[in-house]
């Protein structure tokens, strides 16, 4: 493995420490509260990381062993609502994010370079896997700022 690869798998672990820093020090109840019925929660937006990171680990492993097949899509909003993410313990999801996090690295760690060039199509347009990788981190970052908008709604700093 490069080191350039290396570091970039490193990157991608580290969003759980991100992720736990920010959550670290919050109770249960500021973990479950929404800003409004529709919108999630900070454990149900965790949760979905989860979830995207179990529709991740398919994607890039069809993109290696199909070569191209056409992404798995999913309803994020029907993941979380049945997910009932607020009924479980914070360490529970985050004991899962780490898990799938950690095996994800372990493949990336075993592409070759042509094998992150590869492409899949999602909904007409085609995605390496190394631009699922950055728009991974990019993702928990995005919810990381939810997270943020949902402590400032809550008065948390």
């Amino acid at each position: 493995m490069s080191e350039t690869t290396r570091l970039h798998i490193d990157i991608y672990l580290a969003t759980s420490e991100l992720i736990k820093q920010r959550v670290s020090q919050l109770s249960r109840e500021q973990l479950e509260w929404k800003p409004a019925p529709e919108k999630w929660s900070i454990k149900e937006i965790i949760a979905h990381l989860v979830d995207a990171s179990f529709v991740h680990a398919v994607r890039i492993r069809k993109i290696v062993a199909e070569n191209g097949n056409e992404f798995l899509l999913y309803d994020q909003d029907a993941w979380v609502a049945s997910s009932r993410a607020n009924q479980s313990e914070l360490n529970d999801i985050l004991l899962a994010f780490d898990a799938i996090l950690a095996y994800n690295a372990l493949f990336y760690g075993r592409l070759t370079d042509e094998q992150w060039e590869r492409k899949g199509n999602n909904n007409g347009k085609e995605i390496s896997i190394a631009d699922l990788f950055q728009g991974f981190i990019r993702h928990v970052q995005t919810h990381l700022l939810q997270i943020g908008r949902n402590l400032d709604a809550l008065g948390v700093k």
